[in-house]
């Protein structure tokens, strides 16, 4: 399961990337950045648990909808797990 997140980035942050950015690519007009959040399920969860994990990774993201243009989807190593995500497995079992 992939949920969105709330930004992950302030967007004074984000113009200072962009200017950092558009240096070297121009045609670069606009940046996001938000958190993503992959679940791996032994099962679909119901409704009740399904808002008991979004609650669990407060799980609200800003925009309705998902932001267009090309996705850069970066992510730790395949295999990492961080102390964080060890923990909200924890939590969410």
């Amino acid at each position: 399961m992939r949920l969105r997140g709330a930004p992950a980035a302030s967007a004074f942050r984000l113009q200072k990337t962009l200017s950092a950015v558009q240096e070297r690519v121009p045609a670069i007009v606009t940046l996001e950045a938000e958190y993503t959040y992959f679940v791996d399920l032994e099962r679909h969860l119901d409704e009740g648990e399904h808002s008991l994990l979004k609650r669990l990774l407060d799980n609200d993201p800003v925009r309705s909808e998902a932001p267009r243009g090309t996705l850069l989807l970066v992510v730790p190593r395949f295999g990492t797990i961080s102390p964080w995500s060890s923990k909200a497995t924890d939590i969410a079992h």
